[in-house]
């Protein structure tokens, strides 16, 4: 995998003064830099645009995107070699307050106009294809049963290459919803990359910041104050899977044939209790 201390390390020599200035801020600063569009960086080096773009080919990315994709990923896999495992428990406190600290911050970052434009997509949609990786995919699945209940002809996929193919096939009036916890994943950017460019619409659950809910039509945007495993698997599930339920609960109130799925499921459920 490509890194950008590597690049940056091996393609110094190659660059002028300026385009080591940008490099060099990047380096020190790569919180901030990927927030950054292109050019409110080039506005901070006082550079336009284009010498930004010079910039990352000169390091062997196709553009600034790229460049903050690959150091959003070395980011998170530095804070995940970094968590000590003996410190989890003591970070971790009271679960009943830590779960409502939670759902209080998500409540304050969640855009109901957001819910709202999620809930009339997937509520119109033809298709609709969920994406997702690793810890994420366990709210991946837990709203494909919930659409599936709801009638929407729907699929859960995992595999990136999978996910690009069936992105492929996905038309104007079909949906994505991207799942992540960082919102930095590569494949997952590829693939609802290339579902916008055959007119699909992409909802993320994502953190606002993030390159991937950048690149949604809708952002639904995830809140982890404080992450207990850097890779997921606790704080993330618990606020996607407080965002799933919100908009589970948005479409069933708008969608009539959704209510109309709903009602023949129960029925499904007392046949099968008998």
């Amino acid at each position: 995998m490509k890194s950008f201390i590597n690049q940056f390390n091996e393609k110094l020599p190659a660059l002028t003064k300026i385009e080591e200035k940008i490099a060099r801020f990047i380096l020190e600063n790569p919180e901030s830099s990927v927030k950054m569009s292109v050019q409110s960086l080039a506005a901070k080096a006082s550079v336009a645009p284009s010498t930004v773009i010079k910039m990352c080919r000169k390091l062997g990315f196709s553009g600034f995107s790229e460049l903050k994709l690959t150091l959003a990923s070395e980011m998170n896999l530095a804070l995940a070699r970094n968590v000590n495992l003996d410190d989890v428990q003591s970070n971790f406190g009271d679960y009943n307050g830590f779960v409502a600290e939670l759902i209080e911050a998500e409540l304050a970052h969640l855009r109901r106009e957001e819910l709202e434009k999620a809930s009339e997509i997937i509520g119109n949609a033809r298709y609709v294809d969920i994406y997702s990786f690793g810890f994420d995919s366990i709210e991946g699945l837990d709203l494909y049963h919930k659409l599936v209940l709801l009638g929407k002809r729907v699929q859960h996929i995992e595999n990136g290459y999978m996910q690009m193919i069936s992105a492929s096939r996905l038309k104007e009036g079909d949906a994505v919803v991207a799942i992540s916890s960082t919102g930095t994943s590569r494949d997952l950017y590829a693939a609802v990359k290339h579902a916008k460019h055959f007119k699909a619409k992409v909802i993320s659950i994502a953190p606002e910041s993030s390159i991937l809910s950048k690149e949604a039509d809708v952002a639904l945007n995830t809140h982890f104050k404080k992450l207990i495993l850097r890779d997921g698997g606790i704080a993330t599930r618990i606020v996607q899977s407080f965002v799933i339920d919100e908009l589970f609960i948005k479409i069933l109130k708008k969608d009539e044939k959704a209510k109309e799925y709903y009602e023949r499921f129960k029925e499904v459920l007392d046949l099968k209790r008998r």
